[in-house]
């Protein structure tokens, strides 16, 4: 992402300070102290949008600590990822599958586990499909209209869902770094000075 950037230069001693500069910013890239810098950063807008936005209940409700603690970074050699890949363990039965043994009786969704990071940023069930971004995955693929559906907790109580609008945390959190990162690249070169 481009770093837009205003400056005028009125002598030599501007244009030098200048050229400093030019030169710190084309060796961020793979310098290993911004990496951290940026990351501990972005790992700060992340965990202050989660709790801004994931509010309100959901039906996965005792599911939210272990997502809110389980951002993490993927580093590279030129850079490195934001993500959040908390998944539910669960073997849910339906009617309604593509992965059914039949032959035992079993029908299974989520081998994997269901990704709660996914539901948390992009809706589940009915409500869920209202979302303006859609593509994650099917919506009400059972069509169970306007009276939602079951589901167990990990109490073992039953109770009734319609499901969720997604929160979109990573979209938000996208958005503010990108903001934000024209002031952090400054500080750091700042803080770079002062050393």
């Amino acid at each position: 992402m481009p770093v837009k950037l205003d400056f005028s230069i009125d002598n030599l001693v501007g244009l030098e300070n200048h050229l400093e500069y030019v030169k710190q910013l084309s060796s961020m890239q793979k310098d290993k102290k911004f990496q951290k810098f940026i990351q501990g950063k972005c790992l700060e807008v992340v965990k202050q949008i989660t709790e801004s936005r994931l509010t309100g209940g959901t039906t996965n409700d005792e599911w939210i600590e272990e997502y809110k603690s389980n951002h993490k970074i993927r580093e590279y050699s030129d850079g490195f990822v934001l993500y959040n890949d908390t998944k539910i363990p669960a073997i849910l039965s339906t009617q309604n599958t593509k992965n059914q043994n039949k032959d035992l009786g079993l029908v299974r969704n989520y081998d994997d586990g269901f990704s709660i990071a996914l539901a948390f940023e992009y809706g589940v069930g009915i409500v869920g499909g209202e979302n303006a971004v859609q593509g994650a995955w099917e919506y009400n693929v059972n069509n169970y209209g306007d009276l939602g559906w079951y589901y167990k907790t990990i109490e073992g109580l039953y109770e009734r869902t319609r499901g969720y609008r997604g929160f979109e945390i990573y979209r938000y959190t996208a958005n503010e770094i990108e903001n934000k990162l024209p002031v952090w690249v400054k500080e750091f070169v700042a803080k770079r000075k002062e050393v």
